[in-house]
């Protein structure tokens, strides 16, 4: 049978001698010194005699293992801040021996409960994970089968999650948005023409000029897209990069003067994220080939994004664009 394992860490190693032999038959004893490095990844209980050791023990991550105290019999000063900063209990020599084993029960049956809750969190968490994983996959599979759709839009949805890492790492050295938060609109940007689902092929796929009506069908694809994110963050469980996949496809053709659709919202009532997808959005669309016509030279595209300053586009988004358009196929 595993004993279970019992750190001992103090000046003098020697001086555990008396509660290993306590205890021999009940626990595997280990010792270390407070300066040396310590593996707290299979102990039961960790025993110190120092204050000091007290902080260095649960600076290792390993918070909830519960700690003893040994030390001199009245010494209440001690005690005191050896409880305030979170020991588990406190003994103080001579110790009878099976009151002593007693409380080291207990305190290893609370240790193991620890263990099980924690790994029982970590099982869960990476449950979690991989659910998450699976429903991120379903929805950028509709995006893709939206997109094939047309094959003279293929590789779109690559192409503008890639423009938007590399556009929203300017405003990540710039401290508006975290490396987490950029993580969550990447992954998001491939939702943001889900709604054309909803379109017919007549309309996604006219080689020549819409109508009105056409156009206007066409502009439905945004406010489609929010609906449809909406019904995945009610049957999957709650993501932040769904909040991040709404605000892109229902915002992301609204003009920072107010004239886009759906809604025409302007400045800083589009989300943030919207607007970085918006330039982006436009300038993959003009450099590609499109059913209707053929990509139109890079120089070009560039002259016609900047050209947008102050209606189309955010001033301070372009002006980060401008600083990683070289970056940009």
């Amino acid at each position: 049978m595993i004993m279970e394992r019992v750190l001992l860490i103090s000046k003098e190693p020697e001086k555990w001698g008396y509660f290993e032999k306590k205890l021999s038959n009940s626990y595997e004893f280990i010792t270390s010194k407070p300066e040396e490095k310590f593996d707290l990844s299979n102990i039961t209980v960790v025993a110190t005699d120092e204050v000091e050791n007290i902080e260095k023990i649960r600076s290792t991550g390993r918070k909830k293992l519960p700690i003893v105290f040994f030390g001199k019999a009245n010494d209440f000063s001690t005690e005191i801040k050896a409880r305030q900063l979170g020991i588990a209990d406190f003994f103080s020599i001579p110790v009878d021996k099976e009151l002593f084993l007693l409380r080291f029960r207990n305190l290893s049956g609370i240790s193991k409960m620890i263990k099980e809750n924690d790994d029982n969190v970590r099982w869960m968490q990476m449950i979690r994970r991989e659910m998450m994983s699976i429903q991120e996959g379903m929805a950028e599979t509709i995006a893709q089968t939206v997109e094939s759709r047309d094959e003279n839009t293929g590789g779109h949805i690559i192409r503008t999650s890639m423009f938007i890492g590399i556009l929203g790492e300017e405003f990540v050295d710039r401290g508006v948005l975290t490396k987490a938060e950029l993580d969550l609109i990447v992954r998001a940007a491939p939702l943001h023409d889900i709604g054309k689902i909803g379109v017919r092929d007549s309309i996604l796929l006219k080689p020549g000029p819409l109508t009105d009506n056409e156009r206007t069908e066409m502009k439905k694809h945004a406010e489609k897209g929010a609906e449809l994110i909406k019904k995945m963050q009610k049957r999957f469980e709650s993501h932040t990069y769904l909040q991040y996949a709404y605000d892109i496809a229902l915002d992301h053709h609204e003009y920072f003067d107010g004239k886009g659709y759906p809604n025409g919202k302007k400045g800083e009532e589009i989300p943030f994220c919207a607007r970085l997808m918006s330039v982006v959005d436009v300038y993959d669309a003009l450099v590609s080939d499109r059913v209707y016509r053929k990509g139109m030279p890079r120089e070009k595209a560039l002259e016609i994004i900047f050209s947008g300053k102050g209606t189309q586009f955010d001033p301070i988004v372009l002006e980060a664009f401008d600083n990683c358009k070289d970056y940009l196929l």
